[in-house]
């Protein structure tokens, strides 16, 4: 049997945990840091955990670095490729570990 549970987040409880406004989320979908489950769904939009997750990460970045949206896009977008190379990496040394 599998489990098929998904959790989202909605715009609106992401404003209210965050202390944010709807305009600071639509800056960051427009910046490719998060997409919503349905664009279409302008004023109710449902994110996954993951999306929430870089959307939490990139109000962080841009609170306590000062920077504006652009730049904290790019760290967000720099985080993702190192997050990436690294499980690259690992998944590389266990097979580098196997062979040896």
């Amino acid at each position: 049997m599998t489990n098929n549970i998904s959790y989202t987040v909605t715009s609106k409880e992401l404003c209210h945990n965050q202390g944010i406004s709807h305009e600071t989320i639509v800056e960051i979908i427009e910046y490719g840091i998060a997409k919503p489950l349905d664009a279409e769904q302008y004023d109710e939009w449902t994110f996954d955990l993951d999306s929430a997750y870089w959307i939490k990460k990139a109000l962080k970045i841009n609170r306590e670095l000062h920077i504006d949206w652009v730049a904290t896009s790019m760290v967000i977008s720099l985080i993702r490729k190192n997050n990436m190379l690294e499980q690259k990496n690992a998944q590389l040394q266990q097979l580098l570990d196997r062979l040896l």
